[in-house]
């Protein structure tokens, strides 16, 4: 008897395994649960991203009571105008010392530098070896001047072509004051 009770309860054990196993039915996954789907991976390539994609100045100690502002023309003639504007106007029309500064005026396409160039000096610039020219003006109090560079045309080094994506900018420095 105790080897039929075994029996039974082996087949019956079978059973279940079987019908478990032989079953159309779905796995029911209560509402407060979700089903996560299987994280895949995939790789796309990315654009490179550089550092620098606005126009750059970059204005030297002491430049507190000018308003400096760099811009480009449309390009003529693989050429590029890019102008670098003082602005030392106030509204009590105060008098003093000029500054001569130093402006070193450059354009450069992306795909000529790396893509983490940021220059911050002028060394920095002719190191790059991309167009560029310093251009020496005298500022006063209450005057508005501007510096031009026609890049790569006024450049000793370096070439340029606003046909490709580029960036321009101006590293001013203060060389001297004048009474």
């Amino acid at each position: 008897m105790k080897h039929s009770f075994f029996l039974i309860l082996l087949l019956a054990t079978g059973l279940v395994f079987l019908s478990g196993c032989t079953s159309d039915s779905t796995k029911i996954v209560p509402e407060t649960q979700s089903q996560t789907p299987a994280y895949t991976q995939t790789l796309t390539p990315t654009e490179e991203q550089y550092a620098v994609t606005e126009p750059v100045l970059v204005t030297g100690d002491g430049i507190y009571s000018t308003k400096i502002t760099v811009n480009a023309s449309d390009p003529i003639s693989n050429t590029l105008v890019v102008t670098v504007k003082y602005d030392s106007t106030n509204q009590f029309g105060a008098t003093g010392s000029g500054m001569v500064l130093m402006s070193t005026i450059f354009a450069y396409n992306y795909a000529d530098v790396s893509a983490s160039f940021n220059p911050r000096t002028k060394e920095d610039v002719i190191a790059a070896k991309i167009p560029y020219k310093n251009v020496l003006t005298t500022v006063y109090p209450n005057n508005k001047k501007s510096a031009v560079a026609k890049l790569p045309t006024d450049s000793t080094q370096g070439s340029f072509s606003p046909d490709k994506p580029y960036n321009y900018g101006a590293i001013v420095v203060i060389e001297d004051t004048i009474n």
